[in-house]
């Protein structure tokens, strides 16, 4: 391959990622994607072993770029409002901002071994993010908590809940009303108070 073909590799995938939110995962073929890149299907297979290498790589690019940009938010802000933040990217208030590729992802992965693999350690990374956050409360006080891991893994799924409905009818209302609840929860789990604290 030519020292331009991860240019062209990661071309392919932005690509296929612009088709693949727009008409969903399973009605995407090789034939959409190449008139959309203006590239021949085998020039596509160049790169790529096959279509579910292609969705799966793209998914993961897909789903690393979002951990990377909530982290980036979150790095430098206090355990409760880091907290407040995670959940919040967790809650969609609308259709168009990737989240249907999540569950479009989790569809296939249920006949595709290797992208549920994929889709799993993605998710794993996510309640690593949420973890660190619980951790970081709980050495700063914040929180109290014997297991960061088990409350991440239970928040984590808590909130993907609430995301899951909130695409059927997203809404900024219905945002807010599902981030109280999940708040509302860890409260509990982390033994703290929200109080006054502006949301």
């Amino acid at each position: 391959m030519s020292r331009s073909s991860p240019e062209r590799k990661g071309q392919i995938i932005a690509a296929a990622l612009e088709l693949f939110r727009e008409k969903g995962f399973a009605d995407v073929s090789t034939r959409d994607l190449a008139e959309h890149a203006g590239l021949s299907r085998s020039h596509i297979y160049h790169y790529f072993g096959d279509w579910n290498e292609l969705r799966r790589e793209a998914f993961v690019h897909f789903a690393d770029e979002q951990l990377e940009e909530a982290g980036a938010r979150l790095i430098d802000k206090p355990p409760v409002d880091a907290l407040l933040g995670f959940v919040r990217d967790c809650l969609p208030e609308s259709k168009n901002d990737g989240w249907g590729l999540w569950l479009d992802a989790w569809d296939e992965a249920m006949h595709d071994a290797e992208l549920a693999r994929a889709y799993l350690s993605e998710i794993s990374r996510w309640q690593g993010m949420l973890r660190g956050i619980i951790e970081k409360g709980v050495e700063a006080k914040v929180f109290r908590c014997a297991s960061p891991e088990r409350a991440a893994r239970q928040l984590f799924a808590l909130a993907m809940g609430y995301a899951d409905d909130l695409l059927l009818q997203p809404s900024v209302e219905a945002v807010e009303a599902a981030l109280d609840e999940v708040v509302e929860i860890a409260e509990m789990v982390l033994s703290f108070e929200l109080n006054a604290l502006e949301r």
